[in-house]
């Protein structure tokens, strides 16, 4: 009711700032004042959800023994995880214990002028944060290029101005974007923002733009829920070529050793060894090979190039092919290694075959005497 309440509000104003008379400002004032009455009864049902909150985190302390006082909201997750374990993958699906300030939607307060008319432009796009967010994008972007150019007349090569390091980093997803933006906003306008974004990343010289850059990405974390038995996540590049994001990982089975490529945005190549995927005949190598991206919902979206060294085998190539194309998954999509732990596909099989004993038709059978 209170978001109904604030919204038509905010229409009616804006419907009201064009008309002319006597009356319009009349109308203004009482947009203004439902608006307003919106705001407070937020502000007090924000309340309520804070105080809420503050009686359940010091349940939770007495609960796990600890202190409300210093309990921080890693302490809290932890403490959730612990007494409602689950396996489920969707995040969604877990039970959460966060202040509202971080679940809640905001509620932008606008500034009006005497007249009852807003104080910016941007206001009659509907979407004033994200438009806003544009616009510094497209100045940003016109100031790196104008630093290339004055340092390409000062005699520097444009090709030895650094880029922004996209490793270790990802875009926030639409979702995180639209929570911090406190818009709603749809795929399409995520996917302008994201080609204005990456255009910004790559320019010569982006790096003087490194603070604003990371305000709309976040570092893939290494606590210890992400810690990996085995190689770990390599990092993603930009190829030069192609402007596409590629991942380069190596792995190992037994004997056999394979380093594989993986670039997004692609048309589904699978080439191993310099022969496409058809050309393994068994049924259960190609199951192994296509395990992670059916795990991760990729399939036909990628380009894999994968090569192998060492004794080989039926069953040793595929396996290490696809300990190397599930570390490259997780590079290049952060939300999918979650599902890719989960199958296991993340854990390095350290086993190795064993040698054979003197005297022995095998490393374990014996002679039957």
């Amino acid at each position: 009711m209170v978001t109904r309440g604030v919204v038509s509000g905010l229409r009616t104003l804006s419907s009201l700032s064009t008309v002319e008379g006597p009356s319009s400002s009349g109308r203004a004032a009482r947009a203004l004042e439902m608006y307003m009455r919106g705001v407070k009864e937020h502000d007090k049902m924000m309340g309520r959800e804070r105080e809420n909150f503050e009686r359940g985190k010091r349940h939770l302390a007495n609960m796990m023994g600890m202190n409300a006082a210093t309990m921080s909201q890693t302490d809290i997750d932890s403490a959730i995880a612990y007494l409602f374990p689950s396996g489920l993958s969707d995040k969604k699906a877990l039970p959460i214990v966060a202040s509202p300030d971080q679940v809640l939607p905001r509620l932008h307060s606008l500034s009006f002028d005497r007249e009852g008319k807003p104080e910016g432009a941007r206001f009659y796009t509907l979407k004033p944060a994200f438009y806003q967010l544009l616009s510094d994008v497209a100045i940003r972007s016109e100031k790196v290029e104008r630093y290339g150019g004055e340092r390409e007349r000062n005699g520097m090569n444009r090709k030895e101005m650094s880029l922004f390091p996209t490793g270790g980093s990802v875009w926030l997803n639409e979702e995180k974007m639209a929570k911090k933006l406190g818009e709603k906003i749809s795929t399409h306008m995520y996917t302008q923002l994201m080609m204005a974004l990456e255009h910004l990343v790559s320019l010569p010289g982006s790096i003087t733009q490194s603070d604003f850059i990371m305000q709309w990405r976040e570092t893939i974390a290494a606590g210890s829920g992400n810690k990996l038995f085995g190689p770990p996540i390599p990092s993603v590049v930009i190829d030069a070529a192609t402007n596409r994001r590629t991942v380069t990982a190596k792995a190992d089975v037994k004997a056999t050793y394979a380093q594989v490529t993986v670039s997004d945005a692609g048309k589904g190549e699978f080439i191993v060894d310099g022969m496409p995927l058809y050309t393994f005949q068994s049924l259960q190598a190609r199951e192994t090979l296509l395990c992670p991206l059916i795990v991760t919902d990729l399939l036909g979206s990628l380009s894999i190039t994968a090569t192998t060294t060492g004794e080989g085998g039926e069953t040793a190539v595929p396996r290490a092919v696809r300990h190397g194309l599930s570390l490259s998954i997780a590079a290049l999509y952060p939300e999918k290694k979650e599902a890719l732990t989960l199958s296991g596909l993340l854990t390095r099989d350290p086993r190795k075959r064993e040698r054979s004993k003197v005297n022995q038709p095998g490393a374990r059978s014996k002679w039957i005497w």
